[in-house]
């Protein structure tokens, strides 16, 4: 496919800041690889002098691997705000006043620390909620973290593990981007700037970009696609961008994904925003026909309209595959009817959002380990391992350990055996000696850390913590250690390793079901056919948005985004469950653009299926679900059974989806 006008104008525009507007499915990552190819063959810039800013670090390796194939160049700086702000503070790690093996918190150990503090601070808000106020207060320049006592000791708790959070990594590169001779050491690196899902920015990544660029920039996104206004997103950043880089504007707004009818949906939904951007809604053309129209459906309730759904992804059966359909929900307690009833139709499905690999009970171990081996002084990682390696060493023994803590904790617990009960001390000491290989040969991590999963026996450890599912969690650890010797094949770094593990964005598996997820989880995404169900008020647009207008927008840009991912097909359905209304939406969309044909009919189709409960259930019995995994039932009342899953979330979930867990014959 040859670049159309718009977009060869946006590859060889150069010389002045560029905004480029680029709307879905509109070809903006071919463009962004296009224009640095041509900064490279045609303006003479080396690899290393172009900085590429990816939402996703998916997205940064496909553009390395573009250049790599095209002109067997490495393009050495492309990667998310994150993951260039990791890179240049590890450069200027001293002038950033940061320790050189500092390494970056992970969600579990940001989650600990803050629960520790909240209870002391005797804070009543939930601890996603601190998180996001954190997030916020870290994002405003203008904001001294010292002011909020808890903040304030959250950071030196975090400096005295040498760690910095994500919202850190912005912080500190923006503070030391405000030093003169390093933000020129950085304007003169480098020659060209590009940013990609520039909608998506927040204020100090703004910020950090007016530190570092002059007229070499381009930026390219779409404020009608910015649907992370609650991760502080800031849309009005192109509009400020525009003003305060005195930026041209070009627009990409051929659309090599949709069909014509799917696409003229999206523009009529787009065409009602109430906001101060509207110059900046690019009107959607298909190059690919007219296509068939979106259907819109309604129901009697959200059972009859996850039958409807499962019986029509049957239908399209020969036509499509499994994988080629997606069912994009608002909420997520949506899925939990949808979900029945695939799996009631024999439908193969991923809710897409489970646990990650890297989140896993016995990868998160070995990760701590490692952990451990790059920053001795990480005391989260550390007591992680001896809570579950080391056997006798509870709270009284952690603070012996501590009293000889001088910046090593592996140190301190060496120095501290002579003052452990006797069977703390073994332990602890058979753990250090199975540590010092992996210790003393960090290079060799993807070897010595085999060797230390065998000489702990964490194979045996897993089997008798985890008597149901340890074959499970044991290929786990295996693909984990194969995964770091592929690491080390690539040339990583432990460092290296633990820091793509950090920075990584969340990979789904790949496979022939329908996936069902929300609208935010599919953005970037693309499905020949797309359902969209629950169009409804309170729930698109969302109850809590409709006393805002800045929210309600928000919602409006989510149903574009939905609407969207369909290539082909689009059906949007809703209910009318507890006299609920249809989307306001919906309305905005002129009838001749839908399909409407079930509305003329009679009678409505009636769909009535019948679950058959799982009557043998009982309280304690171990249960296996097929989304959410294996779990313990708690309770069964009538036909509903309550079940703690190993994610720690609790269910209350029909029994006929629920099947008792076999015990592996040897196993006790």
């Amino acid at each position: 496919m040859s670049l159309n006008e718009q977009q060869k104008k946006a590859v060889e525009h150069f010389g002045k800041p560029l905004l480029v507007v680029a709307g879905a499915g509109s070809g903006k990552t071919r463009t962004l690889i296009h224009k640095v190819e041509y900064f490279i063959k045609e303006k003479g810039l080396k690899p290393d002098e172009i900085l590429c800013i990816t939402f996703t670090n998916k997205a940064a390796r496909e553009i390395k691997e573009r250049i790599k194939k095209t002109l067997g160049l490495e393009l050495e700086w492309s990667g998310t705000f994150h993951s260039i702000a990791y890179k240049i503070l590890k450069i200027e790690w001293e002038e950033a006043g940061l320790p050189k093996d500092f390494s970056v918190a992970d969600e579990r150990d940001t989650a600990e620390i803050l629960k520790e503090l909240i209870k002391k601070y005797g804070i009543k808000e939930e601890l996603s909620q601190v998180k996001e106020k954190i997030a916020k207060l870290k994002e405003n320049v203008n904001f001294n973290l010292e002011d909020d006592p808890l903040i304030a000791e959250y950071q030196t708790i975090l400096r005295k593990n040498k760690l910095l959070d994500f919202a850190d990594l912005m912080r500190e590169l923006y503070e030391l981007l405000k030093k003169p001779h390093i933000r020129e050491k950085y304007r003169k690196k480098f020659k060209y700037i590009l940013v990609d899902e520039y909608q998506d920015t927040n204020e100090i990544q703004y910020e950090i970009l007016k530190l570092l660029a002059d007229n070499n920039i381009c930026v390219i996104g779409d404020p009608n696609q910015c649907i992370y206004e609650w991760r502080n997103a800031k849309p009005d950043n192109i509009l400020r961008f525009k003003e305060e880089f005195n930026a041209d504007v070009l627009k990409l707004e051929y659309n090599y994904r949709s069909t014509r009818y799917i696409l003229e949906t999206a523009n009529a939904v787009l065409q009602k925003s109430q906001l101060n951007w509207k110059e900046f809604i690019p009107v959607l053309k298909s190059v690919r026909g007219e296509g068939e129209k979106p259907y819109v459906r309604r129901f009697k309730d959200e059972e009859e309209e996850a039958i409807w759904i499962s019986k029509k992804i049957k239908e399209l059966l020969g036509n499509y595959d499994y994988k080629d359909i997606a069912i994009l929900v608002r909420v997520g307690y949506i899925t939990d009817v949808l979900e029945r009833t695939l799996f009631k139709a024999g439908i193969p499905y991923q809710v897409v959002g489970t646990v990650r690999f890297y989140e896993k009970v016995e990868i998160k171990n070995l990760i701590a380990v490692l952990k451990l081996i790059q920053n001795p002084a990480d005391e989260l990682s550390f007591k992680r391992v001896v809570e579950f390696f080391v056997k006798g060493v509870g709270d009284r023994g952690l603070e012996v350990i501590r009293k000889h803590f001088r910046g090593s904790w592996l140190r301190a617990s060496k120095e501290a055996l002579k003052k452990l009960n006797r069977t703390g001390a073994v332990s602890l000491y058979n753990f250090l000696k199975a540590l010092v290989p992996l210790y003393k040969e960090p290079e060799r991590y993807h070897e010595k850390l085999k060797d230390f999963v065998e000489s702990v026996g964490y194979y045996e450890i897993l089997k008798e913590k985890y008597k149901k599912d340890w074959e499970e969690r044991i290929e786990n650890v295996e693909e984990f250690l194969k995964s770091l010797k592929d690491f080390h094949t690539k040339g990583y770094t432990l460092e290296d390793v633990l820091a793509e593990i950090a920075l990584s964005s969340q990979e789904e598996e790949e496979g022939n079901s329908v996936k069902l997820m929300t609208i935010h989880a599919a953005k970037g995404l693309e499905f020949p056919v797309v359902f969209i169900p629950r169009l409804e008020e309170g729930i698109l647009p969302y109850h809590k948005s409709l006393e805002d207008l800045r929210e309600l927008e928000e919602e409006r840009r989510l149903f574009y985004v939905a609407i969207t991912r369909a290539k082909d097909l689009l059906f949007m359905t809703y209910t009318r469950k507890e006299n609920r209304k249809p989307s306001r939406f919906l309305s905005d969309i002129p009838k001749r653009l839908l399909d409407l044909s079930a509305f003329r009919k009679k009678k409505e189709e009636k769909y009535k299926e019948e679950l058959i409960p799982n009557r043998s259930l009982r309280a304690g019995d171990k249960v296996i679900h097929k989304v959410f995994g294996k779990g313990v039932v708690l309770k069964v009342e009538g036909e509903r059974a309550k079940v703690k899953f190993e994610s720690g979330a609790e269910k209350v979930i029909h029994t006929a989806f629920l099947e008792k867990v076999k015990t592996p014959s040897g196993v006790p």
